[in-house]
C-alpha cells in the first residue's frame, strides 16, 4: 500500500513541475482593444477639440503592428462632426498606441451624440468591444441649469423644455424615490423657452417636504417654482 502512495505522490510532483514549466513559457494571446470606456468628450459651443484614445495589445513584439480603426454603425454622431484616423500603430517593443479623434460642435443638440469606435486586424487577431465616446457641448460659465429639490417621491417628477416654436428640446425624469436633489446642466442658446414640470401623483413636490424647481443661467436665477404645483405647471423664460 505504501508503494502505491509513493507512486501517486511522484505523479503529482511531476504534474506540478510540468505545469510550472508551461506557465514560464506562457505566450499572451494576439489581442487588441481600446482603453476602458465609455469616455466623455466636451466640445465648446461652435468650436472643436481633439481627444486622445489609447489602444492596447495583450503581447509585445519586436516590430510595429498596425490595426484598422473605424466608426461603428451604431454611432449617432454625424460623420461631419468627427475626423478619425483609419489605423493605429503599436510601436515595436510596446503594447500601447494612441489615436487622436477630432470632434466638432456639429448637430450635437442639447443632449450630445455618441461615437462608437471599433479596432480590428486580420482573422487571427482577437478584438475587444467597441469604445463609446459621449460627445456633448460645454459652455463653462454660461450653463443653463435646472435644479430640483424633491419632496421624497422623486420618481413622480418629469419635465421638459420647449423652444419658442413649441418643439420639445430635452426632457427628464426617472429619478429614484428618496433622492433629495437633482441638477441638469445644458448649453442652451439664448432665447425664449417654456419649462414644463409634471407630477404623476398630482400633488407636486409637497409631501412629506415642500420642494422646488429653480432655473438659472450663468449662475443667475431666472425663476423659482414652488413645489405646490399639483399635477403640473409651466413657465416661460427668456435669457
Amino acid at each position: 500500500m505504501k508503494k502505491y502512495i509513493l507512486l501517486f505522490v511522484s505523479i503529482l510532483s511531476f504534474a506540478a513541475f510540468v505545469g510550472c514549466s508551461d506557465d514560464d513559457g506562457y505566450t499572451p494571446p494576439n489581442y487588441v482593444t481600446f482603453e476602458r470606456g465609455p469616455l466623455n468628450v466636451g466640445v465648446d459651443v461652435g468650436s472643436s477639440t481633439s481627444y486622445d484614445v489609447t489602444v492596447y495589445t495583450a503581447n509585445i513584439t519586436g516590430q510595429d503592428r498596425t490595426f484598422d480603426v473605424s466608426a461603428d454603425a451604431s454611432s449617432t454622431l454625424s460623420s461631419a462632426a468627427y475626423t478619425l484616423p483609419a489605423t493605429v500603430t503599436i510601436p515595436a517593443n510596446s503594447n500601447e498606441g494612441t489615436i487622436s479623434v477630432d470632434v466638432s460642435d456639429v448637430d450635437l443638440g442639447l443632449t450630445g451624440k455618441r461615437l462608437v469606435l471599433n479596432v480590428s486586424g486580420d482573422e487571427e487577431v482577437l478584438t475587444g468591444s467597441g469604445l463609446i465616446l459621449n460627445v456633448a457641448r460645454t459652455c463653462v460659465g454660461k450653463e443653463f441649469v435646472v435644479n430640483f429639490v424633491f419632496d421624497g417621491y422623486a420618481s413622480e417628477t418629469s419635465w421638459g423644455i420647449f423652444d419658442a416654436a413649441g418643439t420639445l428640446l430635452v426632457q427628464g425624469g426617472g429619478y429614484a424615490d428618496g433622492a433629495e436633489t437633482a441638477t441638469r446642466s445644458l448649453c442652451l442658446p439664448q432665447g425664449t423657452y417654456t419649462f414644463v414640470v409634471q407630477d404623476s401623483y398630482g400633488d407636486g413636490l409637497t409631501y412629506p417636504n415642500l420642494g422646488s424647481v429653480t432655473l438659472s443661467y450663468a449662475g443667475a436665477t431666472l425663476v423659482t417654482i414652488p413645489g405646490n404645483y399639483d399635477a403640473g405647471t409651466s413657465v416661460e423664460f427668456t435669457f
